[in-house]
């Protein structure tokens, strides 16, 4: 009997686990082709965001962006890329009469790509060859349904999942400038009251909050009928209508110094309020040509400057260091009849006044000058234009008037502080100056001199003078007879 070999029958169980896909290696091919797929994505929006960049739609943005924040009128005709770096040739903003500015300029303005974070496109960092910033009533009015109402600006073509990644605002983190410049010009009245040119600075903008910090160096600044002044240091904060300087050091002359603060109010006609802390400024770079070999020392003290462009005020205290005096009249007249040559040539212990210059007049209040054992000079005294005049306290120590005849009895009258006391007023012009007080110390030494002289001579200078006379008076004889005080002279100064 022959037996037939039959082939075993398959399970269909074990034909189904052999169909049956490793779950790893499913996961394994899941992320891979969601990687493939990230990556095509990424590279599309790379590609796509690339060229949305380096096109117009991007320069629109800026524009539209810029022209919101500033709010002004934008112009930047083209920008040009190499590699992660963008160049324009110019930047320019008009701004709108709800601006801070009247025009806002760059030129040669390159900056960096830094890659997109949170649909922000990052600019780390913005070289400006040269920024002119204007303040000024004259501004572009705004077109009519004009606001700060954002415009869209279309972004790259891409599915709407991937939308998510295109940037909508841009971050300047710091804008470097090789040469700036700030005016502020006054239209009314054709002038510039003030003028910041040639510093070299840096910039952070927060478009924000609106503020701009700037620090700088070198340059110039200029205020109306002020010396130019040199920009050593300089910090301020710009936002809106308002520009605070937190910190300037400035050069002034050869070697002066001016450490100061302050703040600029653009709105409505303008305001300033400036303080100042000056040193080290040589008295001779102040004054006239007939008052240099007069007065010398160096000066320093605060300073106030407040109003509005074209009508400053400035105030504050004035000292002034090693301060000499020479050459003055009625110095000279004292030095003669005290014969104490050291009344010619004055080194001040002390030399100070409070001072406020509003428009031509320039008054000085508590004016003190002060030579240790000498004299002491009190007063006020008010200058407009070349005219001066004033009230002042001359003291002097009491040994001093011993060689003047009927100095202590008739002029230096009042005793304070260890010093006698006589007025003197002051009038004239600054190149020619006019006082009283040598007359009045004439006058007294003649009228003491007369008094000493024997009766029958007094007798014959009264006929001189006034033969219609009755009486002997001294005075009247000193008010009548200049003349004779005149022929008196050489005899008084040998006295």
């Amino acid at each position: 009997m022959a037996f037939v070999k039959t082939m075993p029958k398959k399970r269909k169980g074990n034909s189904s686990r052999s169909r049956r896909v490793n779950p790893v290696i499913a996961v394994v091919f899941v992320c891979a082709t969601l990687l493939v797929v990230m990556v095509v994505a990424l590279v599309a929006v790379k590609s796509a965001v690339e060229g949305w960049l380096k096109g117009d739609e991007f320069r629109d943005l800026l524009v539209q962006k810029a022209g919101v924040a500033l709010k002004a009128e934008i112009e930047m005709p083209e920008m040009t890329w190499q590699g992660s770096e963008v160049y324009a040739d110019i930047f320019e903003a008009k701004g709108y009469e709800d601006a801070a500015f009247s025009l806002l300029g760059l030129d040669g303005v390159r900056a960096n790509f830094g890659g997109i974070q949170e649909q922000t496109v990052i600019i780390p960092e913005m070289t400006v060859n040269r920024l002119n910033i204007v303040f000024s009533e004259e501004k572009k009015k705004r077109p009519s349904g004009g606001g700060d109402s954002e415009v869209i600006v279309s972004g790259p073509s891409l599915p709407n999942f991937l939308q998510q990644f295109v940037p909508n605002r841009v971050d300047l983190e710091e804008i470097r400038v090789a040469t700036a410049s700030v005016i502020v010009e006054d239209k009314p009245s054709n002038t510039r009251p003030f003028e910041l040119s040639g510093v070299r600075g840096k910039f952070n903008p927060d478009f924000e909050t609106g503020v701009w910090e700037v620090k700088g160096t070198g340059g110039k600044l200029r205020l109306p009928d002020q010396p130019e002044l040199r920009i050593k240091d300089l910090s301020m904060r710009w936002q809106t209508t308002e520009l605070y300087i937190d910190r300037c050091a400035l050069g002034i002359y050869d070697e002066g110094y001016i450490d100061g603060s302050g703040e600029i109010s653009f709105a409505e006609e303008g305001n300033f309020d400036f303080n100042l802390d000056i040193s080290s400024i040589d008295v001779d770079e102040l004054l006239e040509a007939e008052w240099k070999d007069r007065i010398g020392g160096i000066i320093e003290g605060p300073v106030k400057i407040t109003g509005r462009p074209g009508d400053f005020v400035y105030e504050g205290t004035i000292n002034v260091a090693d301060a000499v005096v020479q050459n003055i009249p009625v110095l000279t007249v004292i030095a003669k009849y005290t014969r104490n040559d050291q009344f010619e040539y004055l080194n001040l212990s002390q030399a100070k006044t409070d001072f406020k210059s509003d428009g031509e007049i320039v008054g000085l209040r508590n004016l003190v000058m002060q030579a240790d054992g000498l004299v002491r000079v009190e007063g006020d005294i008010d200058l407009q234009g070349e005219q001066i005049a004033g009230i002042l306290q001359v003291g002097v120590t009491p040994g001093t008037l011993r060689w003047i005849p009927g100095a202590s009895q008739v002029v230096f009258v009042e005793k304070r502080d260890g010093f006698l006391w006589a007025p003197m007023t002051i009038s004239g012009t600054l190149s020619e100056p006019k006082e009283d007080l040598s007359g009045r110390l004439i006058a007294a030494a003649g009228e003491a001199i007369l008094k000493q002289l024997p009766e029958g001579l007094l007798n014959e200078a009264q006929k001189f003078l006034d033969p219609s006379a009755d009486s002997l008076d001294p005075g009247s004889i000193i008010n009548q007879g200049k003349d004779l005080l005149d022929s008196l002279s050489p005899f008084l100064k040998g006295f």
